[in-house]
């Protein structure tokens, strides 16, 4: 592993982590893993540590972290597992070239704010994470690397061009499963009908965010964190094809942009190598003699998450962290029965409502409040719901 880079995973056992290691899997003569951590999958962490051999591994959930120091003794295997709690302490001892953030966890923050102001690099998969730090990321633009595939496609068009002349970013949208469906049929949609994404395999959070479209209003905040544009020149527009991933358009009229089939791996490659660009034999290659027609139109107003989640950034940074946290309380709950697909716009909406909208100060700690107290508002809105009790309890 000499002259390879050393990669300290944040979240290896959820989508976007399971596909870094899919990356280092294929190119192993460029990488190498550090660190892993997870929530609760112990099973698949262990199978993890067992091929990557990293130097430690992290477990938040105390009872899967026994579990996991159970099956590691059974494979032979003495390497310190580490709570939360212990989680800084460990990165402070252990060397590592690039830490990967592929977890949505708002928890994170801090440490991640703290990793940054060491001045590694860092590729970030999650929204949540960005715009919750928001300005505080400004000092650090240039160390992120972005491991969404619209914002990598930004941060691709963007390479090596002067901000002064960009007249408009795009993002695209695939619409997600609902995209040809009436509105007036969306409040009745069930989870496995939301977790049917016709372009991409993904978390289920964030397939039920696809398909109500409020990724993409994050996704709209998050670029302009990352770049530092004004919103009124960051926009989205629906393409159902998923091929044009995001486009710059320049003030002399012309365009870039990044296309290729959908494929989370690409962009999690390009996050870790660039500007270098290694062959990639796992991905299928785009033939645009096979595409065809590619369509572009605005966003369908049916998305009322859109529209709220945009609201809610035009209006304050605070109300949009209280979206996030909303929105994870609303997706959270219909993916375990207990709410309806219509009442994650109906959360939305009344959190919006009630969220202040007061400036925030430049400590971490207020913009990880400003995310609960969205949490909180949103379990009061299901708490004073007709029959969510019992709801609740059905579900459990």
């Amino acid at each position: 592993m000499t002259g390879s880079k050393g990669l300290m995973l944040f979240g290896s056992t959820g989508s976007v982590g399971t596909q870094v290691l899919d990356v280092v899997r294929a190119q192993s003569d460029r990488y190498h893993v550090v660190g892993l951590t997870a929530r609760s999958n112990d099973g698949l962490l262990a199978a993890q540590v067992e091929e990557f051999q990293p130097r430690f591994v992290g477990m938040s959930d105390p009872a899967a972290r026994e579990r996991l120091e159970i099956r590691l003794e059974r494979l032979g295997m003495r390497i310190p597992v580490v709570g939360d709690e212990d989680l800084a302490a460990m990165l402070a001892r252990v060397a590592f070239d690039m830490p990967v953030v592929a977890t949505a966890s708002t928890d994170l923050a801090p440490l991640v704010f703290d990793v940054l102001r060491s001045g590694l690099p860092m590729a970030i998969a999650s929204k949540e994470l960005l715009i919750t730090l928001g300005d505080l990321l400004e000092p650090f633009r240039s160390q992120v690397r972005p491991v969404d595939s619209e914002l990598s496609a930004i941060w691709q068009c963007l390479a090596g061009e002067d901000p002064e002349t960009v007249e408009r970013i795009v993002l695209t949208a695939s619409g997600g499963p609902f995209r040809n469906r009436p509105g007036d049929e969306l409040s009745s949609v069930t989870v496995p009908e939301a977790l049917q994404h016709p372009s991409w395999a993904m978390g289920k959070k964030v397939t039920v965010d696809s398909a109500t479209l409020f990724n993409k209003a994050l996704e709209l905040a998050e670029a302009e964190v990352l770049f530092g544009l004004s919103g009124d020149h960051i926009v989205a527009v629906q393409h159902s094809q998923s091929i044009i991933h995001g486009l710059v358009e320049y003030r002399d009229g012309t365009s870039r942009a990044v296309l290729y089939r959908p494929d989370m791996r690409i962009a999690i490659a390009y996050a870790l190598s660039a500007p270098e660009r290694p062959y990639h034999d796992q991905v299928r290659r785009l033939c645009l003699e096979d595409v065809g027609t590619l369509e572009f139109k605005p966003i369908d107003p049916k998305f009322e998450a859109f529209a709220l989640g945009r609201e809610a950034w035009k209006r304050s940074r605070r109300s949009m962290l209280a979206l996030i946290g909303a929105d994870d309380v609303a997706v959270s709950r219909f993916l375990v029965a207990q709410a309806t697909f219509g009442d994650i716009v109906a959360v939305l909406g009344y959190v919006l409502g009630e969220a202040g909208t007061g400036a925030l100060d430049d400590s971490v700690r207020n913009r990880l409040e400003a995310v609960a107290a969205g949490r909180a508002l949103a379990e009061r809105w299901f708490r004073e719901q007709p029959g969510m009790q019992r709801k609740g309890q059905e579900g459990a």
